[in-house]
């Protein structure tokens, strides 16, 4: 995706018809857009009341293709991986892929990254050594906090979740909770593809409900933050499926129960914060979660993980023990993130 440059004219603006102000349009910019007289363009106010001018024939952007040669210089699936999320990240709508005879059995691989961490992306066309991808999703329906929203219920859910497996050893949930950081990468790179979008385009950022584009850095800090803490969520159900039938023996009740009531702090803090996200963000209520991550859950944390040296447990517990508790803190720590973020948001609002 190019952006052409251009050098700031100065124009004269010029009365007529007696009350009316009119004011040119750059020869070179008119051309590039392909502006014809009668032609339509939508002016659109912005915030510091500057004005975007926008060809209407331009709203319904075009579809950017890209081609990817998945050789033997990019054979690994991970690599692969990388590169179609970016061209995904960059904006590009489809996707044609090329397999050579040495990598077409990551074909496969592929059509499950796709249906796993893509939303609205659909396989569109199957060859026997090539595939299409098309992204169905347009950018101005989605809407940053609706897709934030369910961010935060998803990681919820994880955390809620995590205390059966962490207080009976349930492999089944813990597994679930694996499977559902799935949906969590889904919404995590949809709303970077939006918010790289509007970065670049003015007309997307008023389509996209924005009011300042410097709240797209505190967008893009959330949405990292809430990944992160899912990922964190993912890294405790592992560490339960590991242990597999020995958790339950190699933990003492009582840690396990110290586990859960901490999980469940991390989750009303997270859950605080969507609630600060739908509503009017409170400067004294987000004060209140950051400080319940920086004292209440670090010292408990600290606490029992300084106590785990009075329980008779064998190294790999204590080493499980201490991955656990190190996990929960983060997801604490990323909430307080998603908080501080927040309330850069009011005081921006506030500055318009």
């Amino acid at each position: 995706m190019s952006i052409v440059k251009f050098e700031p004219e100065t124009r004269r603006v010029q009365l007529t018809g007696g009350a009316t102000l009119i004011v040119s349009l750059p020869k070179e910019w008119t051309r590039q857009v392909d502006l014809k007289p009668g032609d339509e363009v939508l002016v659109i106010p912005q915030p510091d009341l500057s004005l975007l001018v926008v060809p209407k024939k331009m709203v319904k952007a075009p579809l950017l293709e890209s081609s990817i040669s998945v050789n033997q210089d990019l054979s690994n699936i991970d690599h692969v991986e990388r590169v179609l999320l970016a061209h995904y990240l960059s904006g590009y709508d489809i996707f044609k892929l090329n397999f050579d005879i040495t990598t077409l059995d990551l074909k496969r691989q592929v059509k499950d990254i796709v249906r796993r961490k893509l939303t609205g992306v659909e396989i569109i066309e199957e060859g026997r050594n090539s595939l299409v991808i098309q992204n169905l999703v347009n950018v101005p329906d989605i809407n940053i906090r609706d897709i934030l929203v369910k961010l935060v219920k998803t990681v919820v859910g994880m955390i809620d979740d995590l205390r059966t497996p962490i207080e009976n050893g349930d492999k089944a949930i813990a597994t679930d909770i694996v499977e559902r950081d799935n949906e969590v990468d889904k919404f995590y790179w949809l709303l970077n593809r939006q918010l790289k979008r509007i970065l670049i385009s003015k007309h997307a950022l008023s389509l996209s409900g924005l009011q300042d584009p410097r709240s797209i850095i505190e967008y893009a800090i959330i949405n990292k933050s809430l990944e992160r803490a899912a990922d964190h969520a993912v890294k405790i159900a592992r560490e339960v499926l590991n242990l597999g039938d020995k958790y339950v023996l190699l933990m003492p009740q009582e840690i396990r129960q110290r586990f859960s009531e901490l999980l469940s702090k991390d989750s009303m803090i997270m859950n605080n914060v969507g609630k600060a996200m739908i509503e009017k963000p409170d400067v004294k209520e987000i004060n209140y979660i950051i400080d319940a991550v920086k004292y209440e859950i670090r010292s408990a944390v600290d606490s029992l993980d300084t106590n785990l040296t009075n329980y008779n447990i064998s190294t790999q517990a204590a080493a499980s023990a201490r991955l656990i508790l190190d996990s929960i803190y983060r997801i604490a720590e990323y909430a307080s993130d998603v908080g501080e973020a927040l309330l850069n948001l009011s005081i921006e609002q506030i500055s318009l």
